[in-house]
C-alpha cells in the first residue's frame, strides 16, 4: 500500500476508481470506515509484497527514468535490457 490517506474512511479513493491499475481487483469494493479498516490492517500485516508494489519499490520501474535525467555517454537499449534482467535476477 504506497498510498494511504484517512480520507478514505468517508470518500472512495482515488486508485479504486476506474479505470483501475491493473493490480487492483475488479472485486474490490469501497465502503464507508471499513475500507480504511480493511486498508490499515493489510498494511499490518502486507510486510512482505513482491517487487514493484507497496514500498518494496522494483529498480527497473525507475531505470528509464534516471537514463533520461542522466543521460550517460554511449548508452544503448541492449545495455538499459541487461540492466533490467540483472535487477530481475537479484530478487
Amino acid at each position: 500500500m504506497t498510498f494511504f490517506n484517512l480520507q478514505s474512511s468517508y470518500r472512495e479513493p482515488e486508485w479504486m476508481r476506474e479505470p483501475r491499475g491493473p493490480d487492483v481487483s475488479p472485486s474490490l469494493r469501497w465502503f464507508p470506515v471499513v475500507t480504511a479498516v480493511q486498508l490499515v490492517a493489510d498494511m499490518a500485516v502486507a510486510s512482505t509484497p513482491p517487487p514493484g508494489y507497496g514500498h518494496n519499490f522494483a529498480a527497473e520501474h525507475y531505470m528509464d527514468a534516471w537514463l533520461a535525467l542522466m543521460e550517460p555517454q554511449g548508452w544503448t537499449e541492449e545495455k538499459s535490457a541487461c540492466l533490467k534482467a540483472l535487477y530481475r535476477r537479484e530478487r
